[in-house]
């Protein structure tokens, strides 16, 4: 009764298109659903990108760029329509439609999540500066969502943005690299622990790799990336 009543004052709205939705038990429209593309094989072994060629065991960046986090695992590709639906949760405040998405994360990656035996869960963190404007990390929506789902504990409190970045979006994935060294500090929290590290998009993986390597540097025996969206790879 109570789901009903909230959704009677406050009726959801599809992630995608951002109409109301006619059905409020569902978290898409049917239409909608069929816009969001999932991660299948073949894909890159490292960073999980999507590949046109099955013989293609890594993508060209992490070909370039090797990594020292374990294996990256993403949801679903960048496309425009995911795009825009992610902007509008970190932009406009539409939390609710972070909940579509934590329920593909149990539907198609709780068994692989589950066999990693991950110990803390831990979002990409927002420099203070940027969190203070934003009002809140989406990375923790999710990091949240998938704690919720392995019964792990997800915390915000761990790792932390040392340095503010100006947006990585023009820059090679060398400078992107260069630009996120050093920005980030764990506490010994992690020390000895398996950690997921989450964040809603995933391009070169330079502000994985640059968390990566703090966590490590703080002692955390082993690092996995999940993403919710990433683009394809080469």
């Amino acid at each position: 009764m109570l789901s009903l009543f909230l959704s009677f004052l406050f009726p959801r709205r599809c992630p995608i298109c951002h109409h109301l939705l006619k059905n409020q038990q569902s978290l898409i429209c049917p239409k909608c659903y069929q816009k969001v593309v999932f991660v299948r094989e073949p894909a890159c072994f490292c960073c999980g990108k999507p590949l046109e060629n099955e013989e293609t065991e890594l993508c060209s960046d992490c070909r370039k760029h090797p990594k020292t986090f374990k294996k990256g695992i993403p949801l679903c590709v960048y496309n425009n329509e995911v795009r825009d639906s992610l902007a509008a949760i970190k932009y406009q405040n539409q939390k609710e439609y972070a909940d579509f998405y934590i329920m593909e994360i149990k539907k198609r990656k709780l068994k692989q999540l589950k066999n990693l035996r991950i110990d803390l869960i831990l979002p990409v963190p927002l420099h203070k500066r940027k969190k203070r404007k934003r009002g809140f990390n989406q990375a923790m929506l999710f990091a949240e969502g998938i704690g919720e789902i392995l019964h792990v504990p997800a915390s915000d409190c761990v790792l932390f943005r040392t340095k503010y970045t100006k947006p990585l979006k023009s820059l090679n994935p060398r400078e992107r690299l260069a630009s996120m060294e050093h920005s980030f500090w764990a506490s010994d929290e992690v020390k000895g622990k398996r950690v997921l590290l989450v964040d809603d998009i995933y391009t070169t993986g330079a502000t994985a790799e640059s968390c990566t390597r703090a966590l490590k540097a703080a002692g955390a025996e082993d690092v996995w990336v999940f993403c919710v969206a990433i683009g394809y790879g080469e």
